[in-house]
């Protein structure tokens, strides 16, 4: 009997075997690797437009600005891990292909959070054994989901 471990608050955190370029199409039908057991946690940071100043010489009573670019949204987890783990594997595959994928996070109350995200490479900061210790970056791609239970 295989046992399964989760995140401390009952959180599973997975990727997709195989590149998604659509999350609505793909995540009925995507397979995933459980990436759980190597990540500490997981966080998201969202990102809101830069304010461009454009005021000119002629606007005398208040500056004028116009909405600049919205920098990537991204999710990142600090993760200890033996790169010849699943987790290590899986984790290896996506960075290296390049491609979005879909990461998925489903709580304990069974709500799903969904986002196409690629995994940027990485390094590691420690190693105990074939053990590393590093911070994984995902470039969340588009707007995410959620559905609620």
């Amino acid at each position: 009997m295989a046992v399964t471990k989760i995140l401390a608050a009952g959180t599973v955190v997975e990727i997709s075997k195989l590149p998604s370029t659509d999350l609505e199409t793909d995540l009925s039908t995507a397979t995933f690797d459980d990436i759980s057991c190597a990540l500490t946690g997981i966080s998201t940071e969202t990102t809101e437009r830069e304010q461009i100043e454009t005021t000119s010489l002629c606007e005398t009573y208040s500056k004028t600005y116009v909405d600049g670019l919205k920098d990537q949204d991204t999710a990142s987890s600090d993760a200890f891990f033996s790169p010849k783990s699943d987790e290590g594997k899986a984790l290896q595959a996506a960075a290296d292909s390049g491609l979005s994928h879909i990461l998925r996070v489903t709580f304990k109350d069974g709500s799903k959070w969904s986002s196409l995200a690629r995994v940027q490479p990485y390094g590691f900061n420690a190693s105990v054994g074939d053990t590393v210790k590093t911070t994984i970056n995902f470039k969340l791609v588009g707007e995410p989901t959620l559905t609620t239970v």
